[in-house]
């Protein structure tokens, strides 16, 4: 026998703005023996296709991670109450790869897209319908119809029930255990933050009575707005609660992390700070001219006269106006070669010799010199904790949402998707 599920009625990103009802002759009785008769089957023998494990960010909370010394095996930050936030649309569930084609078409009246709206999955008992999943986007259906054409249209549509339906079949098997597993005290916790965010949203659009207005204008409503952000609150609490706990840290992972991507991330080089005059041939009525009003301008500054004054007044380079100040560059990177090779030369507050191109004359001033360094561990100790630790709990937000579908009963009808 299966473990007894308590039941949502509604997913979290569904708006039902049309009655929604079974066809039991598209569905079938809706038991678990119609599970292996049906199209999709959860116990893994149905076509699958892979998605890449979730990623999920999460900001940076806690307490700052000690310094190292050596590789330890010692946890790092064990007591940390970090806050994730799963992207449930990411969790690598088997869905089936065939899509037929989306049923919509457009209100003759205003252009809104019609939907029929049947089944296209239960979980354990709670179904989901195409209006949960297109509805909320209507505006959005109504605006792609107009810009795409009809297959195009219809293609777009199918990503999005693609990726929508992987992600509410994941937000409802979360839900439902965190239904049956938080407790009163802290589900009095997520109805009173619930309230604080539903207060501050009505403050931003001025009034309650405004912010209903305005979701209804993007195909929501005020109760369906509580109540998605009620099972947001739920789904993160609930895997804080269960996930968070278990993933750990060792300074010696730390480490070994630092020098696998240290050579990529960590490594500067030395960069130099251009200043740039540009005396454009053509600007002038003969090479001899161009050649001398560069001359002139390269003495003048060689002997310490304002760069910046002397680029404004002289130069026709993009940069003339910030006093001929491109900013630091490193060595290569500047598009001119010959510029870039006098540069990297000069000594911080030298202006080179004068360079010469097929389109002008350029002086070169080096404004100020940043040595190249490789950043210490103890400066990306937290940075790299992070990344780390997002991992690891985004691959047991995945497990253990495999592990729930597996557990559950899942039904995708492919007929109506």
């Amino acid at each position: 026998m299966k473990p007894a599920w308590v039941m949502t009625a509604i997913g979290v990103l569904a708006v039902v703005a049309a009655g929604c009802g079974r066809r039991g002759r598209d569905l079938g009785p809706l038991t678990p023996q119609a599970a292996t008769a049906g199209p999709f089957d959860t116990g893994g023998g149905a076509a699958s296709e892979e998605v890449n494990p979730v990623r999920v960010a999460r900001p940076a909370a806690g307490k700052e991670t000690p310094e190292p010394a050596e590789p330890t095996g010692t946890l790092t930050r064990p007591d940390r109450d970090a806050e994730y936030q799963a992207r449930l649309g990411d969790v690598t569930l088997p869905l089936p790869k065939e899509r037929l084609p989306v049923l919509a078409d457009v209100d003759e009246g205003g252009g809104s897209p019609v939907l029929v709206n049947t089944v296209l999955a239960e979980v354990n008992g709670e179904v989901i319908t195409r209006e949960d999943i297109l509805g909320p986007i209507r505006p959005q259906m109504a605006a792609w119809r107009k810009e795409y054409s009809p297959e195009a249209f219809e293609s777009r549509c199918r990503q999005v029930v693609n990726l929508k339906l992987r992600e509410e079949i994941s937000r409802r098997l979360v839900v439902q255990e965190a239904t049956a597993e938080l407790s009163e005290e802290e589900k009095k916790q997520i109805d009173t933050t619930l309230g604080q965010i539903l207060k501050n949203l009505a403050s931003e659009a001025g009034s309650a009575l405004l912010l209903e207005e305005k979701l209804q204008h993007e195909g929501s409503s005020l109760q369906e707005e509580r109540r998605r952000r009620r099972e947001q609150l739920m789904v993160q609490q609930y895997l804080r609660k269960k996930i968070s706990p278990t993933v750990h840290i060792t300074h010696s992972e730390l480490l070994n992390y630092y020098r696998e991507v240290c050579p990529e991330r960590y490594v500067q080089p030395t960069r130099m700070r251009l200043g740039l005059i540009a005396i454009r041939k053509s600007e002038s009525p003969d090479l001899a001219q161009a050649r001398a009003v560069a001359d002139a301008v390269l003495e003048r500054a060689s002997k310490g006269e304002d760069f910046a004054r002397l680029a404004r007044r002289y130069s026709h380079d993009p940069m003339a106006s910030g006093g001929g100040d491109w900013g630091f560059v490193t060595k290569g990177s500047f598009r001119i070669k010959a510029v870039d090779g006098v540069l990297f030369a000069l000594e911080t507050g030298r202006t080179g010799p004068l360079v010469e191109t097929d389109e002008a004359f350029y002086i070169v001033k080096a404004l100020a010199r940043e040595d190249g360094r490789t950043v210490p561990f103890t400066e990306v100790q937290d940075e790299l904790e992070d990344e780390i630790r997002d991992r690891k709990y985004n691959e047991t937000v995945n497990n253990y949402i495999q592990d729930l579908y597996k557990r559950g009963y899942v039904r995708v009808m492919m007929e109506n998707i």
